[in-house]
Order: C-alpha cells, then structure tokens, then sequence
C-alpha cells in the first residue's frame, strides 16, 4: 500500500476569514469525494491542517500500490479534480510513503 500525503496552501482570498476558509474546504471535500470511484485508491480525503503553519489543509490518500498512484496522476477524474482545486491552492508540498505489510 502506498500512502500519498499533500499538504496545501489556500490562496489568500481564502485565507481572509472563516466563511472563506469553510467555503473552500466545503468545494474540495466535495471535489476529494469525486475520486473515491478511481480503481487502485483504497482512501481520500481533505481537512484544515491542525499542526497549523505555513500549509491550511492536508490531503490524505491509500492506493493499492505504485502502479495504483500512477494510474491515478492522469485519471480523468483526478485531472478534473486538480482543475477545480486550482482556484483555491496554491502551494503544495507531496510526499509518498511505502507503509509497512
């Protein structure tokens, strides 16, 4: 199983006060909810990132294995979802970890 980790930033407009910031979150969680039929990912989801600092949110994944994550780059409906994201991020830092059988 591969765990894929992105941590985003909500570009400044969304950023401005919590009805924004909620807003925001209520699209991409409803956006995260889209790729849940992408063959390969076991897990997704989004929510505001409680450690705070530089990055709001952090998107968190489970695919089968590398093959899995691959498909899902180019998946149609994982490029629609990064279309309806990008009025709202900017900022990202990914990371991917092979966990443990």
């Amino acid at each position: 199983m591969i765990r894929h980790i992105l941590f985003w930033q909500l570009r400044e407009e969304f950023r401005a006060g919590e009805a924004q910031k909620k807003r925001a979150l209520e699209v991409l969680r409803a956006s995260v909810d889209t790729l849940k039929a992408i063959e390969g990912l076991r897990r997704a989801e989004i929510g505001p990132n409680l450690a705070g600092g530089e990055y709001d949110l952090v998107f968190y994944s489970e695919f089968d294995d590398d093959a899995a994550l691959e498909a899902f780059r180019e998946h149609p409906l994982h490029v629609a979802h990064r279309e309806r994201c990008a009025p709202y991020v900017t900022g990202r830092l990914a990371g991917d970890l092979a966990a443990e059988p």
